[in-house]
């Protein structure tokens, strides 16, 4: 898309080569592959559920596939609760941050966008 080839071309560390659209959405995909076929890591859900991920897939499987940090400490963290955002006023995304770090000063939570100036 075109968003994704903006996004590309501006952020030298997202690498978007190999992105398809799923026919049947995500959760149609991972019921058809349950191991996970293509499909690399979690998929965060906007519910109670929090995740999604591949019904037989190992867990030291997807820990291993896990590409995003906590973005305090920068450890590889996957789990997103919705708590936290990124400080700059212009952002406010939700940002990832681990159990370590959640009393940690809300102004050093930046998402990686910010980080690479891009707010």
């Amino acid at each position: 898309s075109a968003l994704l080839d903006v996004l590309e071309k501006e952020s030298s560390s997202l690498k978007t080569q190999g992105v398809y659209m799923v026919r049947g959405g995500i959760d149609r995909y991972m019921k058809t592959f349950p191991e996970g076929g293509f499909w690399k890591g979690k998929n965060y859900l906007f519910d109670r559920r929090f995740e999604q991920v591949p019904e037989n897939k190992k867990t030291e499987e997807l820990e291993k596939e896990v590409e995003s940090c906590c973005c305090v400490c920068k450890a590889p963290w996957s789990e997103y609760r919705g708590e936290f955002k990124c400080r700059s006023k212009q952002c406010q995304v939700p940002v990832l941050v681990c159990g370590a770090c959640k009393t940690a000063d809300p102004q050093e939570m930046l998402c990686p966008l910010c980080v690479e100036g891009h707010s």
